[in-house]
């Protein structure tokens, strides 16, 4: 599954909250037949558009056919979609460096600045003024994963966010009759979860994506606000690692490998967890593999300074040397557009990036509301250039802490280095004598 949105520019969410943009300086920071990029696909020389991506189940493939339907109809192109179904990254940039890759591609927020330093995509600024799309129709922490020097590199096709799902049976079991709201009631429901179990039943991986909502929610950062400074190794960084791992060193906690699970998902599915932290991707997981479990869904609980989650993402991104720009961005058009992108959330996979679609789509999913209202205060999946190797680095430290192999205030020290070898800061704006 794509995990997967996500400080400054805000704007609401009908009444019900915003998607916070990431700082200036990390801001700029089988299906179709193959063919041939702009060769003719029929007697009547309708061009084809080549699109890939990644496809987390057979259940959005299906559904993604279906959109890719309505979109030629739209377009008056014909679309030849190549799913990737492991190593997509991988496959896209070898794809990029040999020329062949597809005309369209899904682009993670994540790895997105690497791809727009690098010049490999193609700016679309122009082509949204002449179909009337502006920036301000998306989450701005969305679109600005994907601008890059005062330009825009892809559209969010949607988004999700991290909320608290809990097995709801046994935490009325355990005497538990509210869901945790904050970090000490999370650590009491730990400890009464294990006196009654005899067993952790709080799940969390040792991975920067789940990990960082608590940093947030301590006031911690990774970078300045200006983003001119790595800041991870913070005191507000010490309390929220501290409260994280603690969570896993005092036994309240364990580890998807630890209990023998893929993933978190996994986990509760398979009731070797009660709490665990994921997006709502949940909802057909568990309707699939856990049809009989009653789980309720809450936001992520508050620390120190209030809430904080993560919002992911992904864009549809044009390849810098298409040969057909103009049908490609008729294709990335209409699925970001709203027809498409209401066909293409009304499975509950994700959740529009645009505003405008966001009381439609709750009323469709009342039980998804916490992850819709986490727009409020929901920071981006990205860390600017370098970031993606950054986030590589910073699982293996965290690896090594769970593992016990370090402490807490060494791990964010060399979490710090990592992020100072790799992320590409933005210089300090100078300023002017008077």
């Amino acid at each position: 599954m794509n995990d997967d949105v996500q400080k400054t520019g805000q704007r609401r969410i009908s009444s019900r909250g915003r998607v916070m943009a990431v700082p200036a300086g990390l801001a700029i920071a089988a299906a179709g037949s193959l063919g041939l990029r702009g060769e003719s696909a029929s007697a009547q020389d309708t061009t084809t558009v080549r699109l890939t991506g990644a496809p987390s189940s057979g259940a959005e493939q299906t559904l993604l056919e279906q959109v890719l339907k309505e979109a030629e109809t739209a377009a008056g192109v014909k679309i030849s979609f190549e799913p990737v179904p492991s190593e997509y990254i991988t496959k896209l940039q070898t794809d990029i460096a040999a020329g062949s890759v597809a005309d369209v591609f899904y682009l993670d927020s994540m790895p997105a600045p690497d791809f727009m330093a690098n010049e490999t995509l193609l700016a679309i600024d122009d082509l949204m003024a002449q179909s009337g799309v502006k920036a301000e129709d998306f989450y701005p922490g969305l679109i600005a994963s994907f601008q890059y020097g005062g330009k825009t590199y892809g559209l969010p096709k949607d988004w999700s966010s991290l909320a608290m799902v809990y097995n709801s049976t046994n935490l009325t079991d355990a005497g538990i009759t509210a869901a945790p709201t904050t970090w000490d009631e999370l650590r009491a429901a730990g400890q009464t979860l294990l006196d009654k179990t005899g067993s952790p039943r709080i799940m969390i991986p040792p991975s920067l994506d789940r990990y960082l909502p608590f940093h947030y929610a301590a006031g911690a950062l990774v970078i300045s606000e200006d983003g001119t400074q790595i800041a991870i190794d913070s005191p507000e960084a010490e309390t929220a690692l501290n409260f994280y791992y603690g969570l896993y060193k005092d036994g309240l906690a364990i580890t998807p490998a630890d209990a023998g699970a893929g993933w978190p998902g996994d986990g509760i599915a398979k009731d070797l967890a009660d709490i665990v932290f994921e997006g709502n991707w949940m909802f057909p997981f568990l309707a699939e593999n856990a049809p009989d479990l009653k789980f309720g869904i809450s936001e992520m609980p508050s620390g120190p300074v209030g809430k904080a989650t993560l919002a992911f993402t992904v864009s549809y991104s044009i390849y810098a040397g298409t040969k057909i720009p103009d049908q490609a961005w008729s294709v990335v058009n209409y699925l970001t557009g709203p027809d498409g992108m209401a066909t293409w959330t009304s499975l509950g996979l994700a959740m529009p990036s645009r505003p405008a679609l966001a009381d439609a789509w709750l009323a469709k999913f009342p039980e998804r509301e916490p992850f819709l209202k986490s727009g409020d205060y929901a920071r981006g999946w990205q860390l600017g250039v370098g970031g993606e190797a950054f986030n590589n680095d910073a699982n293996a430290e965290l690896q090594n802490l769970f593992a016990g192999g370090q402490d807490v205030k060494t791990t964010l020290a060399n979490i710090a280095n990592a992020a100072k070898n790799r992320i590409q800061l933005m210089p300090a704006t100078p300023v002017a004598s008077s």
